[in-house]
């Protein structure tokens, strides 16, 4: 996205002010390093020569009112000349005139002053800038630019310092060193007064902050006065008066707004409403203490004072400038808010341990000093490295105590609960119960960092449920949801969405009040998610507490997944059990007799079934032999094909039963299980099918017979009945011609009374499943297909399809078909049943594999006696029958051929809507 085009030109603004200041701190800078090896004396150019107007240093061999003409046998014709000659060497030959006298004199160059303080300082304010560009480049609201212009201001105070020549260089280097420190107090007071918010009593009164700067505006009319006018127009020409006054006025500005700066610090600091500006202010609290109280303490002090404190301390003194506006672009960009306490804790903790080690180790060599002779040199170096070690040694576990000490302090009564959890963490892993577990868990998390919400999602599946219910929160949510990121983190922080549109797992726990969410996972297994929101009062979670949480989830998640797999094991007990006993049901409710017979070919365990079919209590075949029992001389093998035997029961009863036997999976011992179904209703009504059959196919032939016996019989019989009429009754022939007429009446009634046995009698009507039907004549024919070798293809429909008709009737069509295709695949095949419906019509195809219809016999093969299979002793009726049935329920019965592939029959009937 595009920067707006006010932010992208401040930046550019900033990146040259940052640059001019870099100019100027490069002149001051190396002017500063120039000024840091001293010549020695003081002199100004008068023609060839140089006339010394100051000596500070007695080893030049110069005194005030020397002429000095060459330098090294060479004449220096400008100041850097002169410098630049004499610093090549330690020792020089000067040719100076002494009172008109030509003198020789031997010049020894002056030791390097170095200003450590100026060094650090111009360090520090370097950092200042690139702290406050860096602050900027992340964040250019208005508190962050106005930041940066503190740091750049700053900066320039912290490295610019004038020095001789003031030439233009010197000259913008000093204006601009004095209009920073000019600016540097009301800059300081406008921030903290905006920053971390503008305090609720000036949010409506904002436009009165520029009269901030009037007195600055006239320090620096002040300052440009006495710089480019040399004070004539406001300091009437008062020199070093006018300097040492602005000094002082600065001096007094930056006080004065140093402590209202500090009173707005105090005031937001006891202003406890807002947790996150609270921390930005403590940050800034934290840095300015750290680095302005040791710097007035131990450097601006002793020189306001004139005390003489080592030059080491001093030095030192100026290092912690850089925590100030280190802090503040901490509270600008919200880095760590929530660590403050622990930064501050650490940082007393390391404090404190080094100054205990400095103070011992300076003990130690005084002790050394004043009790080791110093003729014991050796001895001294091994007692103060030893003690060196010692000391060194026990700074860890020094630190380590005060850092506890002061965590003690710092958490008050929540420490004991703090270091209880690593016991705690401990006793989770003893813990099996998961609802015991996850209620445990959640109560010492809210009770150690005083959690406004705690709640906890386990995983089932591809499913995380929540393990508390709460208003609001998402009972469950999806694995795929949370990325492989999250997984492979410690932790994540929950926010709403960039988008309105992107509400993921993240935005739904986060409106519902969490903030982080903490993945479970034991031996590389995902198995929950803890969240947690902030702590009461809606203060987030330091680091420290973010890192017991995850240590404590590390022992929580084994406890987790303990308690998974034991109940995973308890589980499939349960289902064992459950399968064992459903087992058992399955057994005692299956209408087929079981029984599991021992490898010796006993019956060691039988369900009632068998025993009703036996006329014998279960109980009571355990032991015997089936075969015995059943009458037969062995049981089939193990995957045999089915045995169709006789059976008389004790009663006298007969039955047809069926015998498979199957092996048991484990085998052991050659034991299997004996299926035994009782067939004899089917059998029963399979020969009634079959009567039905015949007596539709002789039906069928009397009709054909009639029909063509019945007309040339009428006309014998007319015929007879004329002649009979013209034939007088003494003619011999009349006798014959009435014994024709009585066999023409006698044929007639024959023809008649087949007629009438072909007529077709009414038949009760209703809604037939067409499904049903046709399954039940599929279960009366699989003996017969699977010994013809047919393999059935037969799904039933899944709505239940129904039509209006006489299931007697439909269940004799579909069995001539079927049996018809059977016999069409004498060397076996498939036979597929396949249903089709629509809102007004059912279709039902029966398809064999067979050799086919011959394309000339396919407009015959529903006409009564034509059949394909008249040598095997086919009446021709079957087809004609069915066809007349479907005719009868207002279907079709049509064929479609494939030779040498097959046909397939389809029956169409008008689908029943009732």
């Amino acid at each position: 996205m595009p920067r707006p085009k006010h932010r992208n030109g401040f930046l550019t603004l900033a990146v040259l002010a940052a640059l001019w200041v870099v100019v100027l701190g490069a002149v001051s800078l190396l002017r500063k390093v120039d000024s840091f090896q001293p010549a020695g004396f003081a002199a100004h150019a008068e023609g060839a020569t140089w006339l010394v107007d100051d000596v500070s240093s007695p080893a030049t061999g110069l005194e005030p009112g020397d002429r000095l003409v060459l330098v090294n046998g060479t004449e220096a014709r400008s100041a850097r000349d002169l410098r630049s000659v004499l610093r090549q060497n330690p020792t020089s030959a000067l040719l100076v005139e002494r009172a008109g006298v030509p003198l020789e004199v031997s010049y020894r160059r002056p030791a390097l002053a170095i200003d450590w303080h100026y060094l650090i300082l111009a360090l520090i304010g370097i950092g200042y800038l690139f702290i406050g560009f860096y602050t900027l480049l992340r964040d250019q609201r208005r508190a962050a630019r106005l930041f940066y212009l503190w740091c750049l201001t700053s900066g320039l105070v912290y490295v610019a310092s004038a020095q001789p020549p003031f030439d233009l260089a010197g000259r913008l280097v000093y204006t601009f060193e004095e209009l920073a420190r000019v600016l540097l107090a009301p800059l300081t007071l406008h921030l903290f007064l905006v920053f971390p918010r503008p305090l609720a009593r000036l949010r409506d009164r904002l436009g009165w902050l520029p009269f901030l700067y009037v007195p600055a505006a006239f320090l620096a009319l002040l300052e440009a006065d006495l710089i480019f006018a040399g004070g004539r127009f406001l300091l009437q020409g008062q020199m070093a008066a006018a300097t040492r006054a602005l000094d002082q006025l600065v001096l007094f500005q930056l006080v004065g707004f140093g402590l209202a700066a500090a009173v707005v610090l105090i005031w937001r600091l006891r202003r406890r409403r807002d947790s996150e500006p609270l921390r930005q202010a403590a940050w800034i609290a934290f840095g300015m203490l750290g680095g302005y109280v040791p710097f007035l303490l131990f450097y601006l002090l002793p020189r306001t004072l004139d005390l003489a404190w080592p030059k080491l301390l001093t030095t030192a003194a100026v290092l912690p400038l850089a925590c100030v506006p280190l802090t503040f672009a901490y509270a600008i960009l919200r880095y760590k808010l929530w660590d403050i306490g622990i930064v501050i804790r650490d940082t007393l903790s390391l404090a404190t341990t080094v100054l205990i080690g400095v103070l011992g180790f300076s003990l130690v060599n005084l002790v050394i000093q004043r009790a080791v002779p110093e003729g014991l040199a050796f001895g001294r170096t091994i007692i103060s490295f030893t003690s060196g070690l010692l000391i060194a040694g026990l700074m860890i576990p020094t630190r380590q105590r005060i850092g506890a000490s002061l965590e003690r302090l710092q958490y008050g009564g929540a420490f004991r609960r703090r270091r209880g959890l690593v016991e705690f963490g401990r006793e989770m892993l003893e813990e099996r119960d998961l609802d015991k577990l996850s209620n445990a868990l959640l109560g010492e998390l809210a009770a150690t960092f005083d959690l406004g919400r705690a709640n906890l999602y386990l995983g089932e599946s591809e499913r995380l449920l929540v393990q508390r219910a709460e208003a609001g929160v998402p009972a469950r949510l999806r694995v795929s949801e949370l990325d492989e990121d999250f997984w492979a983190s410690d932790v994540r922080s929950l926010t709403g969405p960039a988008l309105p549109s992107e509400v993921d797992a993240s935005y739904r726990l986060y409106t519902a009040g969490y903030r982080y969410a903490f993945p479970l996972t034991a031996r590389r297994r995902r198995i929950g998610v803890l969240v947690i929101g902030y702590k009461r009062g809606d203060v987030a979670l330091s680091s420290a507490d973010i890192d017991l949480v995850r240590n404590l989830l590390g022992q929580v998640s084994l406890a987790i997944d303990n308690a998974y797999l034991l109940g995973q094991v308890n589980e499939q007990l349960d289902r064992v059990s459950k399968l064992q006993e459903t087992t058992a049901e399955i057994l005692e409710s299956s209408p087929a007799g079981i029984a599991v017979i021992a490898g010796d070919g006993t019956i060691d365990r039988a369900n009632a079934a068998l025993g009703r079919i036996l006329e014998t209590a279960p109980e009571a075949l355990v032991g015997r032999s089936l075969a015995e029992l059943l009458g037969q001389g062995s049981l089939p093998r193990p995957n045999d094909r089915l045995r169709e035997i006789r059976f008389a029961s004790p009663a006298g009863r007969e039955h047809y039963l069926q015998v498979s036997v199957a092996p048991l999976a484990s085998g052991h011992g050659g034991s299997c299980v004996v299926l035994v179904h009782d067939v004899t209703e089917r059998i029963a009504i399979e020969n009634a099918m079959k009567e039905r059959e015949r007596l539709a196919s002789l039906g069928m032939l009397a009709a054909g017979v009639a029909h063509e016996v019945n007309t040339p019989i009428t006309g014998i019989s007319s015929y007879a009945q004329m002649l009979l009429q013209s034939t007088p009754e003494d003619d011999p022939r009349h006798e014959l011609l009435r014994k024709v007429e009585r066999q023409t009446f006698r044929a007639s009634r024959i023809v008649n009374n087949l007629l009438e046995f072909s007529r077709d009698r009414p038949r009760e009507s209703r809604p037939v499943s067409l499904a049903f039907v046709v399954g039940e004549c599929l279960d009366l024919l699989k003996e017969r297909l699977r010994e013809s070798h047919v393999e059935l293809d037969w799904r039933p429909p899944a709505e239940e399809l129904r039509v209006w008709g006489n299931d007697g009737e439909l269940l004799q069509v579909f069995t001539n078909l079927v049996v018809n295709a059977a016999d069409a695949m004498a060397a076996g095949g498939r036979l597929t049943v396949s249903f089709d419906a629509s809102e007004d019509w059912i279709k039902v195809g029966v398809e064999d594999t067979g050799p086919g219809i011959p394309v000339d016999q396919l407009e015959r093969i529903f006409r009564p006696f034509f059949s394909t299979k008249l040598p095997e002793g086919g009446t021709g009726l079957g087809l004609s029958i069915s066809y007349n049935i479907v005719q009868r329920h207002g279907g079709h019965l049509r064929v479609a051929s494939r030779p040498g592939e097959g046909c397939t029959f389809f029956v169409e009937l008008p689908r029943h809507q009732g």
